[in-house]
């Protein structure tokens, strides 16, 4: 199975290629993507990270500039192994930049969890992302539930804690649930909280 990108608005933007997993070719043969920095709106050099920003180049009844898609992506340094000469994102697109929040002046993003969350075998479908207020900071809680025949390893919230803090570059606490305690949804899911 590989990933493929896009937008109601203007098409498949962005391509996974069997050569390099892991990462989106930007279709630049039908459309003009840029990653732009969230701070300063300027265009990013190879291996930086920003906000994706499209124009369809083939458009004739809708035609629009500089769509910002609201998705964040880490713009490769090197190309991808196929040969081609589109650009790759690394990793696809790594989260949402309308939910992109400062915490203790760090830049998180509420979905740059699930990559950890994911990566452990030990770990459900579930989880849930809190971001309330404690006195004058943030605090950031993960919500994650257990496989329905995994036990609590003594180790593996503290695991879990470690790499979240790699991974986002903020501390946050993490709470291990039984299977089948969290929030279940018919549609799109929504695991993030922002109760400040």
């Amino acid at each position: 199975m590989y990933d493929h990108a896009g937008a109601t608005e203007g098409g498949a933007w962005g391509f996974e290629c069997a050569e390099q997993p892991g990462g989106l070719h930007v279709n630049e043969a039908m459309f003009l993507v840029e990653v732009l920095d969230t701070e300063t709106g300027q265009p990013v050099e190879p291996g930086g990270k920003g906000e994706l920003v499209i124009t369809p180049l083939d458009r004739k009844a809708q035609p629009y500039l500089r769509f910002n898609l609201k998705d964040t992506a880490l713009l490769s340094e090197e190309p991808c192994k196929c040969g081609r000469s589109f650009r790759l994102l690394k990793g696809g697109v790594l989260g949402r930049s309308d939910r992109l929040t400062k915490i203790r002046g760090v830049l998180f993003s509420p979905t740059s969890v699930e990559e950890v969350v994911r990566a452990f075998p030990e770990f459900g479908d579930e989880y849930q992302v809190i971001l309330q207020k404690k006195g004058e900071l943030d605090e950031v809680t993960v919500k994650v539930e257990m496989k329905p025949d995994e036990r609590d390893h003594p180790d593996l919230e503290e695991r879990l804690k470690q790499a979240l803090r790699l991974h986002t570059g903020v501390r946050i606490h993490v709470e291990l649930e039984a299977h089948g305690t969290l929030p279940r949804f018919e549609v799109k899911a929504n695991r993030f909280k922002d109760l400040r």
